[in-house]
């Protein structure tokens, strides 16, 4: 066990969140809520199961919150994530992964039957022989979903090999195919406006349908269709092919989803930041806070942007300086607190132990990324 230090200490509850030491990942949670409430509306409105990717925050908490909202369970990216997620009660998990590796699938199997319901994912042979065979020595099923490659060009089997998959795991005899999963957020790319991503997104579930309907032709029932980023799946989720979205941002958003939904979103809308403060101003026109890049994820091409203020801007970071251009601002002076709206959420938590809560100004939760590091 680790040798407890200060700096473990947790945060105390309803304590300003100006006594809060930095840098720190806080959470809006008037903002996380209104947030919320739109994707849950959004899916009863379109008759969709809302399945939430937990990946976004790795906390047992919030995944609980999602799934109590919906009653869909959760999505994770990783066997461990959802070793956590198990742990802490969930008991409705997708991994939207392949797992092959004998002892990660000796640990799958063990999910599968502990789980009131499981399943994961494949898009090859080579990885559904190894499910099969980890399967069958357990005797036991564990339910398949047949990952589709739309155009990101990551995993997922090719459409026009989508049926002969398909019927290959419908075949085997410890596996049941329990639909399809396709991941289509290179849509965003190069959408120019609100109309043209969802014409994109409405382009690729049309093509997600034939290979759907194809399966259907060639015997094999399709229970589930699994779709959607944050910024995708509320225009794919209104596609009639589509029975689950699988967004996993939208609680927070970040700078991404900022520029990509700036049709819908404002910087009010983002409700995870990490709170800086300056600890030194070595020139009138330059100040350095103390989140770089092991406070702040810098895994994209994008920066930081000071959350309500238009006067400083990120401009690089090392690990643990924050190099900012004040040559607008007159009022910025070392011990003040700077908020940023992160580049990437997901890998920004990814780097935090804890993440606070915050209403009224006042520390209203904190939650420990229980997941963070579960890479395995």
């Amino acid at each position: 066990m680790p040798l407890r230090t200060p700096a473990d200490a947790p945060t105390q509850l309803y304590r300003p969140i100006d006594e809060v030491e930095t840098p720190v990942v806080v959470v809006d949670l008037d903002a996380m809520d209104r947030n919320m409430t739109d994707y849950v509306s959004f899916a009863r409105e379109h008759d969709v199961a809302l399945r939430s990717h937990v990946k976004t925050h790795k906390i047992p908490d919030l995944a609980h919150m999602q799934h109590r909202s919906t009653g869909d369970g959760v999505v994770c990216q990783t066997l461990g994530e959802v070793e956590v997620m198990a742990q802490n009660g969930i008991d409705d998990v997708y991994l939207s992964y392949s797992v092959v590796q004998r002892s990660k699938l000796e640990r799958l199997v063990w999910l599968s039957e502990k789980l009131e319901s499981f399943a994961t994912t494949v898009d090859c042979r080579g990885n559904i022989d190894p499910l099969q065979s980890a399967a069958a020595r357990h005797d036991t099923t564990v339910t398949a979903i047949l990952e589709i490659d739309l155009g990101y060009g990551r995993t997922g089997v090719a459409p026009e090999s989508a049926v002969e998959l398909a019927e290959y795991v419908a075949d085997a005899s410890n596996l049941e195919f329990g639909g399809v999963m396709a991941f289509e957020a290179h849509v965003k790319a190069d959408a120019e406006s609100r109309a043209d991503l969802e014409r994109r997104c409405l382009e690729a579930m049309d093509g997600l349908a034939d290979v759907v309907e194809a399966i259907k032709d060639a015997g094999v029932a399709v229970p589930d269709v699994k779709v959607g980023s944050t910024a995708t799946s509320k225009f794919s989720g209104t596609h009639p092919v589509v029975t689950e979205i699988n967004p996993g941002m939208y609680p927070f958003n970040d700078t991404g989803e900022l520029g990509i939904r700036s049709y819908e979103l404002d910087e009010s809308d983002c409700a995870a930041t990490v709170i800086s403060t300056v600890i030194s101003k070595p020139a009138s026109d330059r100040v350095v806070v103390d989140a770089g890049s092991k406070s702040i994820s810098m895994d994209t091409s994008r920066i930081p942007i000071p959350k309500h203020r238009d006067d400083l801007e990120y401009v690089r970071a090392s690990e643990e300086h924050g190099l900012i251009d004040a040559s607008a601002a007159d009022d910025v002076e070392v011990g003040d607190r700077v908020e940023f709206i992160v580049p990437h959420v997901c890998t920004t938590i990814n780097l935090h132990d804890t993440v606070i809560g915050v209403r009224d100004g006042e520390v209203r939760e904190v939650w420990e990324v229980q997941a963070r590091g579960k890479v395995r």
